[in-house]
């Protein structure tokens, strides 16, 4: 697996993290997990669309698309 870091406190691995529009910009936090994403969520070994402890109840959820199709 790889890993990029940037500026020297956001990690990002191979996630839906950053697909997630609970996720906060350029940290390794969201609205589920303020103090931190667990690390079995951001490497994907656990999948955030179903519930993981400590999450509140809360899970992944896509960015809406803003984009509109003309018909």
């Amino acid at each position: 697996m790889s890993k990029l870091v940037s500026d020297g406190h956001d990690i990002i691995f191979n996630s839906s993290c950053a697909g997630c529009s609970r996720k906060h910009f350029s940290v390794a936090t969201c609205t589920a997990f303020p103090s931190g994403i667990p690390l079995v969520i951001l490497s994907g070994e656990h999948d955030h669309r179903k519930p993981y402890p400590g999450d509140n109840g809360i899970q992944f959820e896509p960015i809406a698309d803003t984009k509109k199709s003309a018909d």
